[in-house]
């Protein structure tokens, strides 16, 4: 499959997110729930869609100031009957958002305030013990149940997925430029089950030679702050947000006894999300070098509070690692602050080509 085929099969779905799920489909909402149980239902599945410039006047009524955007585009959509198509939806507890926005759509439904699929709940647990990968396998098989998954069939599942696996990491070790293009099959590949359409022949886009941009903190709205880079003369070749493309971490080692404590291990230690408990400073570093980057952007929305606090340690681990970076706080979702103008000085004033 080459460029110009999957570019067609994006814009596919990014223009039409729901298609595929508007018959008895999952959604899923944040971080951390896994990839392995929606590909064992053997339903079409994909992460709630978002529109960065839709009004959201009805979630405006419901949901705090401290609700990022995209999830008031969810809840506007769920109102409008978008997602009445759908069976479920997975809410994660990784992220203060989701979790938050589970209860909201709960409390909503229970007043008969909206309709739409069942809302479910997935744990997991992000301590470093074994107690908490026993929890999280509970909870993983409680998923299984809400779903109607068998647990046997998870490790065909992780077959599929450890696929995936492959073809992201290649697609990822040969990104040089064209930042926009592969923010856009991300967002498709978030949005949709990749394992019908994404091609391990994916060609590379390019092998032109740019400054090398990681690009971490909160989720973008779609492709706009890539394009603002791409237009300073650098380019987005990898991201550092929770669903970034290395969101799945490294293969699992199936366990055909206990496929549920080995995705549970593969839950904990590989999370992008806001409440892994990883040094956050070291994290990003490695990032950086995988990536060959020469600067790394921390974009932060106003409303990502809790991302904030890893910025202390992850600009000092990247000072003395001697990567240059930017950081962006409080910035508007939309980006339509200051944000703009100060990515571009940086890039024009401060980035070596070198990586």
């Amino acid at each position: 499959m080459n460029q110009a085929v999957v570019t067609s099969v994006v814009e596919r779905i990014l223009d039409d997110p729901l298609a595929a799920l508007a018959d008895g489909g999952i959604g899923f909402v944040g971080p951390d729930v896994p990839v392995e149980v929606l590909l064992a239902s053997g339903r079409a599945f994909g992460h709630l869609p978002w529109t960065a410039g839709s009004p959201t006047r009805w979630a405006d009524r419901w949901l705090e100031s401290s609700f990022p955007f995209w999830t008031r585009s969810i809840l506007e959509q769920w109102h409008a009957g978008a997602f009445d198509g759908l069976s479920s939806v997975v809410f994660s507890r990784a992220a203060d958002a989701s979790q938050r926005l589970y209860y909201y759509v709960t409390e909503l439904q229970r007043r008969d305030l909206l309709n739409g699929p069942e809302p479910v709940i997935f744990d997991v647990a992000h301590v470093r013990r074994e107690l908490s990968v026993k929890h999280t396998a509970a909870a993983i098989l409680k998923l299984c149940s809400a779903l109607g998954v068998a647990p046997a069939e998870l490790n065909g599942a992780i077959g599929q997925a450890n696929a995936l696996r492959r073809t992201l990491a290649g697609i990822e070790a040969n990104r040089s430029s064209d930042g926009p293009w592969h923010e856009r099959v991300g967002r498709a590949v978030l949005w949709s089950n990749p394992v019908q359409w994404l091609d391990t022949s994916l060609i590379p886009t390019s092998t032109a030679s740019w400054p090398r941009v990681l690009l971490a903190g909160s989720v973008p709205p779609d492709d706009r702050i890539h394009r603002a880079v791409e237009a300073a003369g650098a380019s987005v070749v990898a991201e550092a947000h929770m669903h970034g493309s290395g969101r799945l971490g490294p293969e699992i080692v199936i366990d055909a006894e206990r496929p549920a404590l080995a995705l549970a291990r593969q839950l904990q230690l590989a999370s992008m999300g806001p409440r892994a408990m990883i040094d956050h400073g070291e994290w990003i570093v490695e990032r950086a070098r995988a990536a060959r980057a020469a600067a790394v952007i921390i974009w932060l929305t106003r409303e990502d509070a809790a991302l904030a606090w890893h910025v202390p340690s992850q600009s000092g681990a990247l000072a003395a690692a001697g990567i240059g970076r930017l950081v962006l706080p409080a910035a508007h979702w939309q980006f339509n602050d200051q944000s703009p103008d100060r990515l571009v000085e940086f890039l024009t004033d401060d980035v070596d080509a070198t990586n």
